[in-house]
């Protein structure tokens, strides 16, 4: 299947949906129980425009494709703008989807999966502001869109702190741009806070987006058979991806080798970001899903033996669908 891949058409864009689509089948179809599932609470825009898509399951799983697919399409760009890759080619959108899927709880529109949208746009201003002599804008932009994806999912807020840190290595971050990057946050907030004081609820607009920012998980040690199973995959990216740093890095320019330096600072704080809730739901961890996406392309693509390659790929998209599939599987062998 890698070999579908590996090129950088325009029209791989259709297989790539289709791969959505298959790492999406069982919500699609409805063979995932929902009320074992659960949504983080979400942010001001998500409460107005997404606020039905826990009511319907199916159209929130169809919502929640397309979206991932649209993300897809915007990792890959990232990838192949800055030259992340040795190669051009769809290894970091069919791996942002693969990596966005191994969760059942990732399968269904949440305010951290509509968040994550904007990460792609933060890079790319981020990534912009390599040894720019003026990146006002840039620094401005970056700022205002993790602003805005604090609206869908105010822990998102957090990811300010990448930004400062990415910004650092990309550039010399200077004081006066530091003091751009709080009026972006400025400005995101100011203008929703006015649509609710509109409304005559500004009260409502700081108690959805701070009140529940400063919290702790409950861990629950006790876990099932299922749980061990679903953590197999998500857990094993991470070690690759803590462990490769160093390859990653090996040979690469140096814009190359700042890029991927920021990308880890965002999977580093989307992973404090979600341990900061009250409730240890698994949806939060998709904001991790784009930098991971993006190391196990890197991971992949420099593995010299391609048929290795595929098998790795194939075992990781099987044991993706065994996960969302479990209770049909379940089924069968004890029918056996």
């Amino acid at each position: 299947m890698l070999a579908l891949f590996r090129n950088n058409q325009f029209t791989t864009a259709i297989t790539l949906a289709l791969y959505v689509g298959l790492t999406h089948l069982a919500a699609l179809l409805g063979k995932i129980d929902t009320s074992t599932l659960g949504i983080p609470e979400g942010g001001v825009l998500y409460r107005a425009w997404f606020d039905w898509a826990a009511a319907y399951p199916r159209w929130s799983a169809l919502a929640a494709a397309m979206l991932v697919f649209l993300q897809a399409l915007s990792v890959n760009v990232l990838a192949d703008e800055f030259r992340l890759m040795g190669e051009r080619n769809w290894f970091p959108g069919l791996f942002y989807a693969l990596v966005a899927a191994c969760l059942p709880d990732f399968l269904f529109l949440s305010p951290p999966l509509v968040a994550a949208t904007f990460l792609p746009v933060i890079l790319r201003r981020v990534f912009r502001a390599y040894n720019q002599p003026k990146a006002t804008a840039l620094v401005f932009d970056a700022a205002f869109w993790t602003a805005v994806a604090a609206l869908f999912y105010p822990p998102a807020i957090f990811l300010l702190i990448a930004v400062f840190f990415s910004l650092n290595i990309m550039r010399s971050y200077t004081f006066r741009e530091q003091m751009v990057s709080l009026t972006g946050v400025v400005v995101a907030f100011f203008l929703a806070w006015l649509w609710y004081f509109w409304g005559d609820r500004g009260w409502l607009f700081w108690r959805v987006q701070l009140g529940g920012l400063f919290h702790f998980y409950d861990f629950d040690t006790t876990f099932d058979q299922k749980t061990w199973i679903q953590l197999i995959l998500p857990g094993l990216l991470a070690v690759v991806a803590l462990l490769s740093y160093g390859a990653y890095m090996y040979r690469r320019l140096i814009q190359a080798q700042k890029c991927i330096s920021a990308l880890y600072w965002f999977w580093w704080v989307a992973g404090l970001t979600a341990m900061l809730q009250y409730q240890p739901l698994a949806a939060h961890f998709v904001l991790m899903a784009v930098p991971l996406g993006l190391f196990m392309s890197f991971s992949i693509t420099s593995i010299q033996n391609r048929s290795l390659a595929g098998l790795l790929h194939w075992l990781m998209l099987g044991l993706v669908l065994c996960v969302q599939f479990y209770d049909e599987l379940t089924e069968v062998l004890h029918a056996l």
